[in-house]
């Protein structure tokens, strides 16, 4: 798979909003600002499944989804989704006999996707608590440099707050940090030298 661009990256929130049967479509998505929003027909589709389309339509065009907010839903049902979709996962609450833990699962390598399983009845916020360790679990590489950018935003008090969730974007995006940080390194020196040039044209004057 080509690893996206670094300076190609566009992220947005979503947000998910119940419609109703007025709705010409069971799922509505619109442009809402910086971001989108999504109304859904209960009766026409799922919560799980709205998220996942809308996910999924919008990557289409290129967008990644920053993260997912549920509007007049449960509390602990909206902290579980918006957790889960910065870290690009997806929810599923089954009935499977199979699943009797909350855990993440690749759907996918190539690009990366992946669920988050859990029991009909699980306590939400004990699912919500269990999240980090089961996506480090399915993910452990990518879990690992997730954290190396936390701290590296924690140490550099926000100042870069923003190139580095675009690579803690790509890297989720693609599951490859190598490719990544190459790209990163290559984008680094190239302004470095832009700024060289500048300043020399500006002695030069």
């Amino acid at each position: 798979m080509n690893t996206p661009s670094l300076q190609n990256v566009i992220t947005a929130p979503l947000r998910v909003r119940r419609g109703d049967g007025r709705q010409k479509t069971s799922l509505l998505l619109s442009r809402d600002g910086d971001g989108f929003t999504v109304a859904y027909d209960p009766d026409r589709a799922s919560l799980g499944i709205t998220a996942v389309l809308a996910r999924a339509c919008l990557s289409c065009d290129g967008i990644t989804v920053s993260e997912v907010i549920l509007e007049g839903h449960d509390p602990e049902l909206t902290a579980l989704y918006r957790a889960a979709s910065k870290l690009l996962v997806n929810i599923e609450i089954t009935s499977s006999p199979r699943i009797t833990e909350p855990v993440v699962k690749l759907d996918s390598d190539d690009p990366p996707q992946a669920t988050y399983f859990i029991s009909e009845g699980w306590c939400l916020s004990d699912a919500l608590d269990r999240l980090p360790a089961a996506f480090a679990t399915a993910r452990p590489e990518v879990a690992r440099n997730l954290l190396r950018i936390e701290q590296t935003k924690r140490d550099s008090d926000g100042q870069i707050d923003q190139a580095l969730d675009v690579v803690a974007a790509l890297i989720l995006k693609t599951g490859n940090p190598t490719d990544v940080y190459d790209q990163l390194l290559d984008l680094l020196d190239k302004v470095r030298t832009e700024r060289a040039s500048d300043t020399a044209t500006a002695s030069a004057a």
